[in-house]
């Protein structure tokens, strides 16, 4: 039987993870919008990842493709994507969070 504050600490810690995961599809979302494409491998690519433990979850957005990033630098599609969503990403902070 957990106590009413480990309840409280998993359930902003569910919440916590939920935006996360939230923010990290609109950016996964865009970024394969903006890649650019000559066989699709790249957009393909584009996934998300998110780790937590009890103090923090932290997410990225990526691709394992050797030239990903360097398809970034000359037309960019996930940084673009990350600046596209800063004011979504916040929102989305604010309104999962909220209690």
């Amino acid at each position: 039987m957990s106590s009413p504050f480990q309840k409280a600490i998993d359930d902003v810690k569910a919440r916590r993870e939920r935006a996360v995961k939230e923010a990290l599809l609109m950016v996964e979302a865009d970024a394969k919008l903006l890649a650019p494409v000559q066989t699709g491998t790249l957009k393909r690519s584009i996934t998300h990842e998110v780790k937590s433990d009890d103090s923090q979850t932290m997410g990225s957005v990526g691709s394992n493709v050797e030239y990903a990033y360097w398809a970034d630098r000359n037309q960019p599609y996930l940084s673009a994507a990350v600046d596209m969503n800063q004011e979504n990403i916040k929102r989305k902070m604010e309104e999962v969070l909220k209690p």
